[in-house]
């Protein structure tokens, strides 16, 4: 047991690092930013929050703030994740790591969160941006703890969601497919929640957007929910659906690569 928790802080250490010095990472993510900031600038939105900090409460300013961030940053996400098995397999990095004594499991398990957690990395520190403009408005130190809360709820199950798919579907199909597919299911599966007209999987509790934690954990708020009705339980059952499915996901890759490895 000792030995397999050591091998998966170590691929878990391994591929955070390895993920986290890529420039691409950090130059994605900047442009992103930047462009995000001449929005900004544009919409007069920073100048708008002080009269929506004072027509609302502190909890509904950081929803909408956690919803913003969780509306746009994943395809980053999403996209920065599909070479990571790809990657091993060129560089033989998989075969080197097939001789030691750690189960595929627990490699598996280490390279999806710690590739993960350092993806993340970029998306936080704007997150966390944000927060501290709100919580200077405010005045109110309570903004911290909401805003931990808030974006553990309703951002990570996404992301834990995302990331699974993102791992394992490049081990079946070329990465550059994967990202073209993904940006368009974000897309459509998503951003168009709002959109009742439109059949998307982004109006059910699948949605890794996480309008149904937001809304359903946290309150409308006086959020406009187009006949959405969401209830604690729904925001609840998003949570476990979301988590299931990239356990039943990573579990699937477990067994596909295993089976690959008995043809070889």
């Amino acid at each position: 047991m000792s030995n397999q928790l050591s091998a998966f802080l170590g691929v878990f250490r391994y591929e955070f690092l390895m993920q986290v010095r890529r420039r691409a990472l950090w130059i994605t993510f900047t442009v992103v930013f930047l462009l995000f900031s001449l929005f900004f600038v544009a919409s007069d939105i920073l100048k708008d929050v002080p009269a929506f900090l004072a027509q609302t409460s502190l909890v509904t300013v950081i929803i909408f703030w956690t919803l913003y961030i969780n509306t746009y940053l994943p395809i980053c996400v999403g996209v920065l994740l599909a070479d990571r098995l790809p990657r091993d397999h060129r560089v033989k990095v998989d075969e080197l790591l097939t001789t030691t004594s750690a189960g595929l499991n627990v490699r598996l398990l280490g390279k999806y969160l710690g590739a993960m957690s350092a993806t993340l990395m970029p998306m936080v520190l704007f997150y966390i941006i944000g927060t501290i403009y709100i919580t200077v408005l405010s005045q109110n130190i309570m903004t911290i703890p909401i805003a931990v809360v808030t974006f553990l709820a309703i951002v990570i199950p996404g992301m834990l969601f995302i990331s699974a798919f993102s791992i394992a579907c490049p081990a079946v199909m070329k990465v550059p497919i994967y990202q073209f597919l993904f940006i368009g299911y974000w897309l459509w599966g998503n951003i168009f929640w709002f959109r009742p007209e439109i059949p998307t999987l982004g109006r059910t509790i699948i949605a890794p957007i996480g309008i149904f934690m937001a809304f359903g954990l946290f309150g409308h708020a006086g959020f406009d929910t187009r006949g959405l009705h969401i209830t604690p339980a729904l925001g609840l059952a998003s949570i476990a659906v979301l988590v299931g499915t990239a356990l039943l996901v990573m579990l699937a890759l477990t067994r596909y690569l295993q089976w690959q490895q008995a043809r070889q």
